[in-house]
C-alpha cells in the first residue's frame, strides 16, 4: 500500500498541518500537530512530553472516520527512511477503548493528546507519529502518517527535594555512618573490664557498719554505738553492777527451781 502526502506548514509555534490521501480506498485526513507550550520542540528526559493532534476530514468526504490508536517512533536524524538504523526506539503505542469519530457533534477538528517519554542522551533526534484510522463503511484499517519533525532532547531541570536525589542522599548517609562505626570498633575499641575489678569492686561494697550501728553513728572503742568517755565513772560501775547481778540471778534461778522441787 502506497501513501502520498502534500505537507502544508503554518508559521504558528510548531503546529505542523499534514494532508494525507492514497489513490484508492485510503481516506484523506487533515491533521495538524502542535507542542502546547513548547515553541522549541524541547523534550524531556524520563518525563512526559504531550503532544496534541487536530483531526479533520474534507467536507467532500463522507465516509464515517473514527481513531483507532496513536503510536510513534525516534529516529536516527543520520539515516534515511528505508535504512537500517533509521528507527532507535518505538513509543507506547496508545489504544482507545472507544473509537473517537472525527467529525463531532460541534463540527470542530477532533482534539486528542498523546504523551511520549524519550530516554537519550541530549541530542536532536526525529520523531514520527502514526494514526490507526477506522472506515466505517469498508471498516478497513488504514496506517496514516501524522507528523515527522525534530526534537531537541533535554536533562530536566534537578531539584534538591526530587525523591530519587533524597532518597540516594539517606544511602550515602548510612554509608558513613556505618564506616565511622565500623572504623570506630577497629582503632578506638571500649576497654573491657577484668573479673578481678569486679571481686574487688564487690569486696569493697560488702564492707560496711554493722548491720545493728545507727546511721551516721561513729563507733566507739569499746565496740558500742556510743562514747563512754564523757559519762562520769561512778554512773558506769553502777550500770556494770546492775547487769553482773542480774545475770547471776539468772544463773542461780536453774538451782533454785531444781531444789524447790525436791
Amino acid at each position: 500500500m502506497r501513501f502520498f502526502s502534500t505537507i502544508a506548514t503554518l508559521l504558528v509555534a510548531t503546529a505542523a498541518t499534514l494532508v494525507v490521501g492514497q489513490a484508492d480506498d485510503t481516506p484523506e485526513v487533515k491533521v495538524t500537530t502542535t507542542f502546547p507550550n513548547n515553541p522549541l520542540s524541547l523534550v524531556s528526559n524520563g518525563q512526559p512530553n504531550r503532544v496534541v493532534f487536530h483531526l479533520t476530514q474534507p467536507p467532500s468526504q463522507d465516509r464515517v472516520l473514527s481513531l483507532l490508536s496513536i503510536s510513534g517512533a525516534f529516529l536516527n536524524p543520520a539515516k534515511s527512511d528505508g535504512q537500517r538504523g533509521r528507527v532507535l526506539r518505538n513509543m507506547t503505542t496508545t489504544t482507545f477503548k472507544t473509537e473517537k469519530k472525527f467529525k463531532t457533534l460541534s463540527g470542530k477538528p477532533l482534539e486528542v493528546p498523546y504523551d511520549f517519554y524519550p530516554e537519550f542522551k541530549p541530542q536532536d533526534l526525529g520523531v514520527e507519529f502514526r494514526l490507526v484510522v477506522r472506515d466505517g463503511q469498508t471498516s478497513k484499517k488504514h496506517n496514516v502518517l501524522a507528523y515527522t519533525g525534530k526534537v531537541t532532547v533535554i536533562e530536566p531541570p534537578k531539584s534538591w527535594f526530587d525523591l530519587q536525589t533524597l532518597s540516594l542522599y539517606v544511602f550515602g548517609l548510612a554509608l558513613l555512618a556505618g564506616g565511622a562505626w565500623l572504623a570506630r570498633e577497629m582503632y578506638f575499641p571500649e576497654p573491657k573490664k577484668g573479673k578481678g575489678r569486679k571481686k574487688s569492686g564487690s569486696t569493697r561494697t560488702s564492707a560496711g557498719p554493722p548491720t545493728g550501728a545507727p546511721t551516721g553513728v561513729a563507733m566507739g572503742g569499746n565496740g558500742k554505738g556510743y562514747d563512754e568517755s564523757w559519762i562520769p565513772e561512778s554512773h558506769l560501775r553502777s550500770k556494770k553492777a546492775v547487769a553482773g547481778g542480774s545475770g547471776d540471778e539468772g544463773r542461780k534461778s536453774p538451782v533454785g527451781a531444781g531444789k524447790k522441787r525436791r
